[in-house]
């Protein structure tokens, strides 16, 4: 009698653990699948921000290839155009010149009127 007690409760204990087991086991692998998932949004994710960047990067060397003289090298450009540097112009030359590219027409009649071609 007891043999058979401890032989049913061995047999039910192996159950409910093998039960288990194959619950857990199927739980690991959603785990694994929703992991996998992830990764591949993550990838997705990624290649995208890097696309966004390179485009960025693109962008910004044309904003830099656009942009006009600030600066010393206003200064140099006036000083190119005019042969010296002077004050009492009217026009801010350093906004707008260092915002879009200025030709040494503007530069001349802006800095140096008087002065002749």
């Amino acid at each position: 009698m007891k043999f058979t007690t401890l032989a049913f409760f061995l047999a039910f204990i192996m159950a409910v653990h093998t039960f288990n087991l194959k619950e857990s086991s199927d739980h690991m692998e959603s785990l694994e699948e929703q992991l996998e998932e992830n990764q591949d949004k993550q990838d997705q994710l990624y290649a995208k921000m890097f696309q966004d960047i390179h485009e960025l990067q693109k962008y910004a060397k044309k904003v830099r290839a656009r942009r006009g003289s600030c600066g010393f090298k206003l200064l140099e450009k006036i000083a190119e155009v005019c042969g010296d540097i002077s004050s009492g112009s009217e026009v801010d030359l350093a906004t707008i010149c260092c915002s879009k590219q200025c030709p040494d027409s503007f530069i001349q009649a802006s800095a140096c009127p008087d002065k002749k071609a």
